[in-house]
């Protein structure tokens, strides 16, 4: 029998081999620690962890999280009844990151101190190995670390049992909760109060959740009994077993969420084929009324390629029609073929080229601020390599110079943009095609005039004149039409603001207000907008916070009247407390977890919530 000192020497001879001989030479006694510890030390030796190291302070600590809220009230339970047992209470966050500490005995203090096992040090496996608290977050199970079994050298006179967190929605590991004490008073009891403690913490964020994510669960649970498997999700988490939805980034949960919200759904199910997916799936609406939409997608079989790569969209009882709504069809479209179809900035290109080839006048016609004379300027620079002469039609009525600096333009190979925000008087119109059809054997092919103008105020032919008619403009879509393409919009036009930069990223939230927006000032006005949120956001994630205010609304116009009541409530309880959430909860007379559950479901955001309504 090995006395406990000479087990103690064995267990550190054994780590220190693994160190120093490597993962694939030495090897460790089955019967000397757990399995489990065995596997932490393989885990701390590939991640090249310094026995001798400290641990690392990360950032500070937000006393508003979600694992602070949830566990506090049950961190004081136990470190209450363990008062008389000289052990101590140590909470993480996802990092690893010790978030809480409760200790009973001022001497375990300065002991745990000297070994900085105190609240904002990381205590994960990468930073020191082994470890009541790390080894759970990377295991994902129970774990009781004695002694030497610790990576750490300054952890060799503790005993830890560390359990896991896990989300009870999403199942995701979100900390660990650990129980230690000196070495010498061990117990194996704390193996079973660190699980216990870790449950009641699960169960507590449960309570804390955001009603409408515990629907989901429910409703995923339902249906992840079927042979099939399954996708739900609402407009801002999507759960599912689908290997495949690898593809499903937060850009098609965006996409296709705000367009199967919009769809008319006089049946509670439709039948989709994504070949995208290669699958086809039945979509169902669900969730209680007054409540937000869950949709569950159920996918079938792998479906065959359909016809042109294009899914269709249909109901069951019809599939001998396969109807849908054309919203729902462009969207499906769009998140099968995305990857292949061309740009919507290089398909206005293709047409310009296509126009141009009729020779004559070229017409560009569109809405304010949706990209006319930047499309033109673009053709021209690439089939001339040179910047073009814009000219004001209103000059070429009143100024013969404007005529004179076009023709100056031609001769010296670059194209002339007229831009016309008013519309032409008189024969105007077809003067300026007879200019451009003008033939100058001397003049360099893709030096073109190209007319800019107004949707409102272009015509196809010059009423007054009698002129022959002119060839069919290019026509430049609102921003608002161009909602099933909007997502490539966005990067194309983030693009040319900052050459160079990585692509902006949404949240789905975020991309589902961009989506619902109207935008009245079109490419024009997501410019400004993506360079506000350049200046403001940087690279990082762009959430709705981060978005204007009336954008943010769009997100929660579909509310009842009385959600939309209990909002303006809550904002101007806010707005009251200035923005202190305990003080506003008292003066609504409901609970601070209560509040924060409302706010989430309410869609209030953080900047928004000092603006009472009507402000």
């Amino acid at each position: 029998m090995i006395d406990k000192s000479h087990r103690e020497d064995a267990v550190r001879s054994a780590r220190e081999r693994l160190i120093t001989e490597g993962l694939v030479r030495a090897s460790v006694p089955a019967s000397l620690v757990a399995e489990e510890i065995e596997q932490s030390w393989r885990r701390s030796v590939s991640h090249h962890v310094n026995p001798a190291a400290g641990p690392h302070i990360l950032g500070e600590i937000d006393p508003d999280s979600a694992i602070l809220r949830a566990a506090g009230r049950i961190l004081d339970q136990w470190e209450n009844n363990l008062t008389d047992t000289r052990m101590s209470l140590f909470l993480a966050d996802e990092e690893g990151r010790i978030v809480s500490r409760r200790i009973v005995d001022a001497q375990d203090a300065r002991a745990l101190d000297s070994a900085n096992a105190a609240e904002g040090f990381v205590f994960s496996e990468q930073a020191l190995g082994t470890n009541g608290l790390g080894t759970p977050l990377e295991g994902r199970g129970v774990v009781f670390v004695r002694g030497n079994e610790h990576f750490n050298e300054a952890l060799s006179r503790l005993a830890c049992a560390g359990a896991p967190i896990k989300h009870p929605i999403t199942g995701r590991i979100v900390g660990s909760l650990s129980i230690a004490s000196h070495v010498d008073a061990a117990s194996p009891l704390m193996v079973s109060m660190a699980r216990q403690a870790g449950y009641q913490i699960a169960e507590a964020l449960e309570l804390m959740a955001d009603s409408r994510n515990l629907e989901l669960a429910r409703t995923y649970r339902q249906f992840r009994s079927s042979k099939h498997p399954v996708l739900v999700m609402n407009s801002e988490t999507v759960m599912t077993d689908l290997p495949a939805l690898a593809h499903f980034d937060a850009e098609s949960h965006a996409y296709l969420w705000e367009m199967l919200r919009l769809h008319h759904w006089d049946q509670d199910k439709l039948q989709l084929e994504l070949p995208l997916l290669g699958t086809e799936a039945m979509v169902r609406r669900l969730g209680r009324a007054g409540q937000e939409a869950i949709f569950a997608l159920e996918f079938m079989e792998p479906a065959s390629a359909a016809e042109n790569d294009v899914a269709v969209v249909h109901h069951p009882q019809q599939a001998a029609a396969r109807t849908s709504t054309p919203a729902l069809r462009d969207v499906l479209d769009g998140l099968s073929s995305r990857q292949a179809r061309a740009t919507p900035s290089s398909a206005v290109q293709q047409q310009l080229t296509a126009a141009a080839a009729g020779g004559g006048l070229i017409t560009v016609i569109g809405g304010p601020g949706t990209g006319k004379r930047h499309q033109a300027s673009r053709w021209l620079r690439k089939h001339t390599g040179q910047e073009p002469t814009t000219v004001q039609a209103g000059d070429l009525t009143s100024d013969a110079r404007a005529w004179t600096a076009m023709e100056a333009a031609l001769g010296e190979g670059r194209g002339v943009i007229v831009a016309d925000e008013g519309g032409f008087a008189g024969g105007l119109r077809g003067r300026l095609a007879e200019f451009a059809e003008t033939a100058r054997p001397d003049v360099h092919p893709g030096a073109r005039v190209i007319l800019t103008e107004r949707t409102n105020t272009a015509a196809l032919t010059d009423e007054t004149s009698g002129e022959s008619e002119l060839s069919p403009p290019v026509r430049l879509p609102s921003l608002a039409e161009q909602r099933s393409e909007l997502p490539d919009v966005v990067r194309e036009v983030f693009a040319e603001l900052f050459p160079g930069a990585p692509a902006p990223r949404f949240s789905p939230a975020a991309l589902q207000c961009l989506l619902a927006w109207r935008w009245p000032g079109n490419v024009a006005e997501l410019a400004r907008l993506l360079t506000d949120l350049r200046r403001a956001a940087g690279s990082g994630l762009i959430q709705t916070k981060d978005l204007p205010a009336p954008m943010r609304q769009t997100s929660w116009s579909s509310l009842s009247r009385y959600e939309q009541s209990e909002r303006d409530a809550i904002m101007t309880a806010l707005a009251e407390a200035g923005g202190n959430k305990s003080r506003a909860a008292e003066i609504l007379g409901i609970g601070r977890t209560t509040l924060y559950r409302k706010m989430r479901a309410l869609k209030i955001d953080d900047d928004e919530r000092m603006i009472a309504p009507g402000a």
